[in-house]
């Protein structure tokens, strides 16, 4: 059995005890037990058994007992706990993964007991003193500080392995994070054990987890507290349906509601992690659409840009109009590059194809130090810049990345490694210029005071987030972790969100994100909500309908278009949407009504007036139909596409010589398989079979059709050609030819 359905086995477990059918839940893990040959396992399930044999018997015999629901819940959790133990013993036996080999090393070792754990507390306690106290010394700096440094780094990562690779904390665990909570250890190292806390309950339930989750977040300082939450709103939505079954934690939970700041900072989690969700969208435009441009313009790039001066006084004044004149030359890519930096200032991910290439390094080959966040402090920084020219001030440079709003931790580190690796020009010139945009980033924070709390905040949520997403989906082992990136983990759906959060206009912003990103079932199923919640205005009818469009669900988004209408606001918007839907719906005089409404308020409007003339066409209205596409041809002479309904609709009403005139506009400019055909249905028409003949064979040869394509198309439009004079005797003969000509 591998990994994937035992999982899909232990989450059938869950599922059954949710459904309250126990026995179907005992079957699976009996199956489960067997294969994990742990004796220990199997006495439990005969206990968990026969509790429950005695529950259904007592049940079925009618006798009361006060105690009877205590111990079927308790049943309930012993079972799904037991299960969590036995897939995780299951998987130590036989992934081979390198998680389950190092979890088994420390199983070997001595238990973690609580005079163990304290002694680890004071060992990280004695080791951070004695650092502080030779911080500023020679002697540290020359003798100890490697050797310090390498002795911390391996208690560190003891810890974060115990921490991540506890299946469920007894006490020894619970008071190393306690100690680790309450004791003055620096705020870095706290967050790589919050972000190890994570891990372990992604990979393990365990409520005291969740409970020392809210406790980093209800004691930690900044950057801690954040890294927290993300973690506790990521555990409580994928174990959301067995909170029920802990109601000391669901009562702590309810203490949050209506908390302002709690609310706040759940909504930006949210909403930063459905922007994660385009990371992959936005990392493919730029690798097929800016990369390939910017190759093709590089050699133009140097003289355009003057780059053998980019570093000179007046660098900052002179270079966007210089780059706005040079991709005056590249038409397309000024605006996918401006497109990006609206996306990277809103909080995107646009940095990932970048910088993922630059997690080869040694550093990341350590799973904790993907979650490191980045800090002046950092031997792994220092190093990184030592041995720099005398002009740089790395001081200056590390923290213009520290400050750097827009590069997540994990980037950060790999750009510090990369330029100890650069030329020494390079890098000056590197070093120079971020030193230069750390100097205009303070300007503007002075003048617009944009690093306010508020902003720090979010910066920090989105940072970790970004670094989350790194490590599960560049983490060389990111096999053995499930990618919490890989779906929609809607939060906003889970029963901690209801509980605490009762501002709607929370819940709309997370359907707007929704919206903004084009997830339209999912930002439909908020909006519905909100409606069934009371929200009856015409935004959430306007937005119910619109994302019906987009699913393709016609008839619902109509239904919706029309409440929103009672409204009688954004009138003419609304009134094209139910004039299109009614089209959809292939209710032609709807929408001919509809659009006639819109044409009042907006006569002008080409939209509607070339919809209005396709709605007449669909009811083989030539006349008025022709009379609408004239309008469009009058107000947009430079419209190609209306040349072609012109041609057609003059075509069917026998005025040959205007369409004749349109289709030659139309093939001297862009031409198109059916384009050659109608050209050679107007040929024929005019008794000029040899130039009908040699349009068809166009048609047929364009990259895009066959000649079998080419006679459904014919077949559809014989009646036309009929009536424009062609004898029906001359069809087959057509035909027959045409295939000669094309063996030929």
């Amino acid at each position: 059995m591998n990994v994937t359905e035992l999982k899909n086995k232990h989450k059938r477990i869950c599922d059954h005890i949710n459904e309250k059918q126990i026995k179907s839940a005992l079957d699976i893990l009996k199956q489960l037990i067997d294969l994990s040959e742990f004796g220990d396992y199997k006495r439990q399930w005969e206990k968990h058994n026969e509790t429950y044999a005695n529950i259904i018997k007592y049940s079925a015999m009618g006798t009361e007992d006060p105690q009877r629901q205590t111990i079927y819940n308790r049943l309930l959790v012993s079972i799904l706990e037991l299960s969590d133990l036995v897939i995780q013993k299951i998987f130590t036996n036989t992934t081979g993964y390198h998680t389950y080999r190092l979890k088994h090393k420390l199983e070997k070792e001595i238990r973690l007991t609580k005079d163990e754990a304290s002694k680890i507390i004071d060992n990280l306690a004695f080791n951070q003193e004695l650092a502080e106290m030779l911080k500023d010394t020679v002697i540290s700096s020359e003798t100890h500080n490697e050797s310090d440094t390498n002795s911390r780094q391996n208690l560190l990562l003891n810890v974060f392995n115990r921490i991540w690779l506890a299946d469920k904390f007894d006490e020894g665990n619970i008071v190393l994070v306690r100690g680790i909570i309450k004791l003055d250890f620096p705020w870095y190292e706290k967050c790589i054990f919050v972000s190890a806390l994570t891990l372990s309950l992604q990979r393990c339930f365990d409520i005291a987890k969740i409970e020392l989750l809210l406790e980093f977040y209800e004691h930690g300082e900044d950057q801690v507290r954040q890294r927290a939450l993300v973690g506790l709103l990521y555990g409580l939505s994928i174990y959301d349906e067995r909170l029920q079954y802990y109601p000391k934690i669901t009562k702590k939970l309810s203490l949050y509601a209506d908390n302002e700041q709690i609310s706040n900072d759940i909504e930006t989690v949210i909403i930063q992690f459905v922007k994660s969700r385009e990371t992959e969208k936005i990392t493919k435009k730029f690798t097929e659409e800016i990369v390939p441009e910017v190759i093709k313009i590089t050699p133009k790039l140097k003289d355009k840009l003057d780059l053998d001066n980019i570093l000179s006084k007046d660098f900052s004044e002179d270079k966007n109009p210089e780059w706005e004149k040079f991709f005056e030359d590249s038409p397309g890519i000024y605006d996918k590059l401006e497109e990006f930096s609206r996306l990277q200032m809103e909080g995107s991910d646009v940095f990932l194809s970048a910088f993922a290439m630059l997690k080869h390094f040694n550093f990341f080959n350590e799973m904790a130090n993907w979650f490191k966040p980045f800090h002046e402090d950092e031997e792994t920084v220092k190093q990184s810049l030592e041995g720099q020219t005398a002009n740089i001030d790395s001081g200056q440079f590390i923290e213009g990345i520290d400050k750097s709003a827009f590069l997540c931790n994990s980037d950060k580190y790999s750009f510090c490694l990369n330029v100890r690796q650069m030329p020494e020009a390079q890098k000056a010139m590197m070093m120079e210029l971020f030193n230069a945009e750390l100097e205009a980033m303070k300007e503007i924070a002075e003048e617009e005071n944009i690093l306010n709390a508020s902003e720090k905040n979010n910066k920090i949520f989105t940072q970790y987030i970004q670094d989350l997403y790194r490590f599960y989906k560049l983490y060389p082992l990111k096999n053995e972790f499930d990618d919490i990136f890989s779906k929609d983990l809607k939060i906003h759906e889970t029963w901690f969100f209801s509980a605490v959060i009762n501002d709607k206009k929370i819940l709309w912003n997370i359907a707007q994100c929704y919206f903004e990103r084009d997830f339209f079932e999912e930002a439909r199923a908020i909006y519905i909500r909100l409606n069934n919640e009371g929200d009856n205005t015409y935004e959430v009818f306007e937005k119910i309908a619109y994302c019906n469009q987009r699913l393709g669900n016609i008839k619902e988004a109509l239904d919706f278009y029309i409440k929103a209408e009672l409204f009688d606001t954004n009138r003419l918007w609304l009134l094209q949407k139910i004039a299109l839907s009614y089209r959809k719906l292939k209710d032609t005089g709807n929408a001919i009504k509809y659009y006639k409404e819109a044409e009042k308020l907006a006569p002008e409007n080409i939209f509607i007036q070339v919809s209005i003339g396709h709605c007449y066409l669909d009811l083989e209205n030539y006349e008025d139909a022709l009379n609408y596409y004239y309008k469009v041809e009058l107000q947009d002479p430079s419209n190609i596409k209306v040349l072609r309904p012109l041609a057609w609709c003059s075509f069917i009403l026998g005025k040959l010589d205007v369409a004749q005139n349109y289709l030659n506009k139309l093939i001297g400019k862009e031409a198109n398989k059916y384009d050659f055909m109608n050209m050679g249905h107007l040929e024929w028409c005019m008794g000029n079979k040899e130039a009908a003949i040699e349009n068809y064979v166009k048609s047929i040869q364009q990259k895009d059709n066959t000649f079998e394509h080419f006679m459904n198309g014919f077949k559809d439009d014989e009646k036309y050609l009929l009536k424009n004079g062609v004898d029906e005797n001359d069809v087959p003969l057509m035909i027959d030819y045409l295939q000669y000509k094309l063996e030929e």
